[in-house]
């Protein structure tokens, strides 16, 4: 079991049946649960708008986001009338570091005997877990937003024309 795996990037794919100008100009609709901004012609960044741990714990502020739950976009057209989105949420190997401190405190614990209780050593494993599945959900979440705002405005589109 890869313990680690939750830290990669998770990879989307997302396939709509308009043309990559019509794609562009519901992207840009407004009515989004989630950041949106265009970083060049093709490609965008996505992100919560507000999330509750990178916001309250990290305090992270990158440039043209407004949380640390981050997706990037890349639009390439298969031909006129379909297009492809794929979706790279950001790496969370930052995460590791978070490790560093109770592995040096066990370190200090067994080489100088502080006297720290076994009990301890658990808390901590126990917590990194809860954290690394809350920040799993919290993208799978901008994802579901992003989908359900695509759809939307697609099936909105596809009225209009009819």
């Amino acid at each position: 079991m890869n313990f680690f795996k939750h830290l990669k990037p998770k990879n989307e794919k997302i396939q709509v049946n308009l043309g990559i100008k019509e794609l562009k100009k519901t992207l840009d609709s407004r009515g989004k649960n989630f950041h949106f901004k265009w970083l060049s012609e093709n490609s965008f960044i996505i992100s919560l708008n507000f999330s509750f741990g990178s916001n309250l714990l990290f305090d992270v502020n990158y440039a043209n986001t407004k949380s640390d739950i981050i997706a990037e976009g890349k639009i390439a057209e298969l031909n006129d009338s379909e297009s492809t989105i794929i979706l790279k949420t950001k790496s969370k190997y930052w995460l590791t570091f978070i490790l560093l401190l109770p592995v040096l405190v066990l370190f200090f614990e067994l080489t100088f005997d502080l006297g720290i209780p076994f009990p301890f050593f658990f808390v901590f494993p126990i917590a990194y877990v809860i954290l690394i599945n809350f920040i799993k959900t919290e993208d799978e979440k901008l994802i579901h937003k992003f989908k359900e705002h695509l759809k939307k405005e697609i099936n909105n589109a596809l009225q209009q024309r009819i």
